[in-house]
C-alpha cells in the first residue's frame, strides 16, 4: 500500500482500470477547504474549518456505465474499488445510447478573477466581514439578523483514458444575511464573488436593514392577476429552474417543460440567457467540465427562442451537435446562468406598474407538473403593493401558483443592473447554480393566498 498525492490519483487510477479492460474512464480528485461563520441575532455562534478530499470514477466497459467515489487516497484502495467495480459491472446492462468521452489534447485558457488568494488565507478575518455587515445592517434599521458566510478553495484534477490532463483551482465566498425589524418584516441580501473585493458586507447589511424596514406592518391583499417585479435575488430560484431543464437529461427524464420546443420561442423576446463556464469572477466559472472539454460561453435562450439543450460528448454525439461542455457525465449540467440586462431604471420599472408586486425573495418553488411547467412559489421576506407606479405598503401571506413557460412568456421588461446570486432551496430541475440577473418585470401572473 502507498499513498498517492492529490494529483497522482487520477493518472494511477486511469491506467490500472484500463489494465482491467476499461473502454472508457475518467477520474477526477477534488480538495475543498472551507470556512464557514455563522451567526444569530446579531451574535456569531459557529466558526468552523472544513477540508474535504475525494475522488470520482466513472468507468465503462461495453457500455455499462458506473460512477464511484473514494475517499482514502492509497494504492490498495484504488486496486480494491476497481476489482469490486468490473466484478459488479457484470451484472448491469448496457447503456444503448452511450457515446463515449471526448478525445483531444486540449489547450485551457486561462480565467480571470476565479481564484483569489485572500479568500483562500482569509482565516480570522472572515469574522470582521460578519460584524461589518451585522453592524450596517442594525445602522440601517434592522433590530436583529441572523445568516451565514461561506468561504474555501477548490483544487481540481482530472485524468482520462483518451489522454486528457487538466488541473485547476477556484475561490468562493458567499455572505448572505436576513435582517428583521419584527415577527412579519424581514429582508434578505446575498454578497458573493470569487474574490473578496466583490463581497461586499457593509452593503449587503444594509441593504437587508433598508428592505426589513420598509417591510414593518405588512398587510394581506386579495388573490388575483398581478403585475410582478422580482428582484435578482428572488430570481435565483426560478431561473436557476430555467436553467436546469435546459439539460438534455432533463429533457430525456421527463423533467423539462423544454421538452420538442428546440429552436421555438419560450420566452419573450426581452428575455435572453445564455450559460457560462468561463465568465470572470463568477462563482461557477471552470477551466473544464467533468470530462475535460475547456468550459464555453453558449446561447440557450436568445431573444426568446430555445436555442440548444446543454449536453455532453456523449449526449452530442447521440442527438449529431457539438458539445456545450456542460458534463456532468450521467446529466449535463448548467455553470453560471447569466440573464441578459435590459434597459430599464430600476424606479422605472415601479413606475410601469399601474397593480402589481414586488417581490425581493421567494422559497419552496415546487414544480406540480415539470413537463408542462406548472409551479407555485412563496415570496419570502419583504413583498410590497405597487399601486399607480409607486410603492403602497407591504404584503403577507401571498402565493405564486403559475407556469414557468407563461411567465418567461409574460417579461415585459428587464432592468439594467445584474447582480450575482444563487438558490439555496433548490429542487429538481433547479440544480441550484449560480444566476446572475437584473431585475425582471412580469405582466399578470396568478396570486392566491398562502396556505399560512
Amino acid at each position: 500500500m502507498a499513498d498517492l498525492r492529490i494529483q497522482e490519483l487520477p493518472t494511477y487510477a486511469v491506467k490500472k482500470a484500463k489494465k482491467y479492460g476499461a473502454d472508457d474512464v475518467i477520474v477526477h480528485s477534488i480538495l475543498d477547504k472551507t470556512g464557514q461563520v455563522k451567526f444569530v441575532n446579531n451574535e456569531i455562534v459557529t466558526i468552523k474549518n472544513f477540508e474535504n478530499i475525494s475522488a470520482d470514477i466513472f468507468l465503462v466497459k461495453d457500455k455499462k456505465i458506473v460512477a464511484t467515489n473514494i475517499k482514502k487516497f492509497t494504492t490498495s484502495e484504488i486496486d480494491k474499488t476497481l476489482s469490486r467495480i468490473f466484478k459488479f459491472i457484470k451484472y448491469i446492462p448496457p447503456t444503448e445510447d452511450y457515446n463515449g468521452i471526448a478525445k483531444d489534447h486540449f489547450h485551457y485558457k486561462k480565467i480571470p478573477n476565479v481564484y483569489d488568494r485572500q479568500i483562500e488565507t482569509l482565516g480570522s478575518h472572515s469574522i470582521d466581514l460578519v460584524e461589518n455587515a451585522i453592524n450596517s445592517a442594525l445602522r440601517n434599521g434592522a433590530r436583529r439578523c441572523t445568516g451565514v458566510l461561506d468561504f474555501g478553495v477548490t483544487h481540481v484534477y482530472l485524468s482520462t483514458s483518451t489522454g486528457v490532463h487538466a488541473q485547476d483551482q477556484e475561490t468562493d465566498a458567499c455572505l448572505s444575511i436576513r435582517s428583521f425589524t419584527s415577527k412579519d418584516a424581514s429582508g434578505h441580501k446575498i454578497s458573493c464573488g470569487t474574490r473578496l473585493i466583490d463581497v461586499k458586507p457593509a452593503f449587503a447589511g444594509a441593504e437587508s436593514g433598508r428592505i426589513a424596514q420598509m417591510a414593518i406592518n405588512p398587510k394581506k391583499t386579495g388573490a388575483g392577476k398581478y403585475d410582478v417585479i422580482f428582484d435578482p435575488l428572488a430570481l435565483g430560484d426560478l431561473l436557476g429552474g430555467v436553467a436546469g431543464a435546459t439539460s438534455i437529461y432533463s429533457v430525456e427524464s421527463g423533467m423539462s417543460f423544454f421538452k420538442d420546443k428546440l429552436k421555438q420561442k419560450v420566452a419573450s423576446s426581452k428575455f435572453s440567457m445564455r450559460d457560462s463556464g468561463r465568465s470572470p469572477g463568477d462563482l461557477a466559472s471552470a477551466s473544464f467540465d467533468e470530462e475535460g472539454v475547456p468550459t464555453k460561453d453558449t446561447k440557450v435562450i436568445e431573444d426568446g427562442i430555445l436555442k440548444t439543450y446543454l449536453h455532453n460528448t456523449s449526449t452530442a454525439r447521440k442527438y449529431k451537435t457539438k458539445t456545450t461542455a456542460n458534463a456532468g457525465l450521467i446529466s449535463p449540467t448548467p455553470w453560471n446562468t447569466i440573464i441578459k440586462p435590459g434597459d430599464a431604471k430600476y424606479q422605472n420599472l415601479i413606475k410601469r406598474v399601474q397593480k402589481g408586486l414586488l417581490v425581493t425573495n421567494t422559497w419552496y418553488t415546487t414544480f406540480q407538473n415539470y413537463v408542462k411547467g406548472d409551479f407555485s412559489t412563496i415570496p419570502r421576506d419583504a413583498v410590497f403593493l405597487i399601486k399607480n407606479g409607486r410603492i403602497a405598503y407591504p404584503v403577507k401571506d401571498i402565493r405564486i401558483s403559475e407556469n414557468i413557460l407563461n411567465l418567461l412568456e409574460s417579461i415585459s421588461a428587464v432592468g439594467k443592473k445584474a447582480e450575482q446570486v444563487y438558490s439555496w432551496a433548490a429542487e429538481p430541475p433547479n440544480v441550484g447554480n449560480p444566476v446572475i440577473s437584473p431585475p425582471i418585470l412580469c405582466k399578470n401572473l396568478n396570486i392566491t393566498k398562502s396556505l399560512k
